[in-house]
């Protein structure tokens, strides 16, 4: 019962409010949560240790990579670019960890795709930020100004695709410009996590509170079924977006550039933070589920993790090896393991996620 160990202390750490309404024990599947006030000690738990602190982080990495920006500005050689880079690892890292949660203040004018707009299966932020540079316009830079521009030139990719090819160094060392992009790219970065981590504490917590009170939603279980959806899609995500495209059909055939942060080669790191995330998150509704589908989606959650954890951070150099080729296929398969293990689980109460907007429908 390693796994349920692994679990229940998880459920120690973020469920004290649950055990607080319940008399102390904490059972599963036994229609423990059927009050509105035990889903929302949930919820709030949640918000509290899962939710803030990682958007609240994003804003003081995002940060840091401002000023690894304005550095290299100021000082354009091989060791600042190095700072630079790591910065921007730093903050990919920071969106991975909150990338599941597709509601709420993220969706706010447009922010999540303004972070990150990928998938972009036909090139087109690589077309619009190509046009920009050669533009050298200045006056879209401007602070009301950039906000509004596409989402493809705006966010991380648009950043990673400057700042990570074989000519950076010397592109910069030519272009004033660059540096002016750059560094409004990454202001832009900072100003979306700042406006994010804020909204949340100022404004969506009360909903979390009080979600009827709100107008957003009948009762504080359907906003569980937010999170709970985020869950089931961003481990979709993974299956179907993050490895899937990149595997092709064999190994020959296999498509690097299809892999999310390819150009920086932190595909697999990417998938390394959504993963720790997603499982805390688990960890907290796990009072939602029967016993045994606990220990289903734990022992595929740990199955996932082990594979993936002896895999470079890098996609590039995973599919270029074909012992490494298949423990990605592996992942894969796990990836879709832990993704029917969720849904039977879901299946199994009376919870309705309702529209996968992945389903394609």
């Amino acid at each position: 019962m390693m796994v349920m160990n692994k679990y229940l202390s998880n459920i120690a750490t973020l469920a004290l409010p649950i055990l607080a309404l319940t008399g102390g024990q904490l059972a599963y599947g036994q229609n423990l949560i059927t009050r509105d006030e035990d889903w929302t000690a949930i919820n709030l738990t949640v918000t509290d240790e899962l939710v803030i602190p990682v958007y609240q982080n994003m804003q003081l990495v995002s940060l840091d990579l401002l000023t690894a920006t304005e550095n290299f500005c100021a000082d354009i050689s091989v060791d600042s670019l190095n700072s630079l880079r790591a910065a921007f690892h730093q903050s990919m890292a920071a969106w991975q960890s909150a990338q599941h949660i597709q509601f709420g203040p993220i969706t706010y004018f447009n922010w999540n795709f303004r972070l990150q707009y990928w998938p972009d299966d036909r090139g087109t932020s690589a077309r619009q930020l190509n046009a920009l540079i050669a533009s050298q316009d200045e006056t879209v830079l401007a602070s009301d100004v950039f906000p509004r521009q596409s989402v493809g030139v705006q966010g991380l990719p648009a950043l990673e695709r400057i700042l990570f090819d074989e000519n950076t160094l010397s592109d910069f060392q030519n272009s004033s410009y660059l540096c002016l992009l750059s560094e409004t790219i990454a202001r832009n970065i900072n100003e979306i996590s700042t406006g994010v981590s804020q909204r949340w504490v100022e404004e969506y917590r009360a909903i979390i509170l009080d979600p009827v009170e709100s107008g957003f939603y009948e009762g504080a279980e359907d906003l569980s079924i937010d999170f709970l959806k985020a869950l089931q899609e961003a481990i979709a995500k993974i299956r179907d977006l993050k490895l899937l495209p990149a595997l092709g059909e064999s190994f020959a055939g296999a498509r690097n550039r299809a892999a999310e942060s390819w150009r920086s080669e932190h595909s697999l790191a990417n998938i390394k933070s959504n993963l720790n995330s997603l499982e805390l998150l688990f960890s907290a509704y796990t009072a939602a589920f029967y016993e045994e589908d606990v220990v289903s989606v734990a022992s595929a959650f740990e199955n996932l993790t082990a594979t993936l954890v002896v895999l470079p951070d890098s996609m590039l150099l995973a599919l270029a090896d074909e012992e490494q080729y298949a423990q990605v296929q592996a992942l894969h398969a796990q990836a879709e393991i832990l993704h029917e293990a969720l849904e039977t689980a879901l299946k199994n109460t009376d919870l309705y996620l309702g529209f996968n907007s992945l389903d394609g429908d």
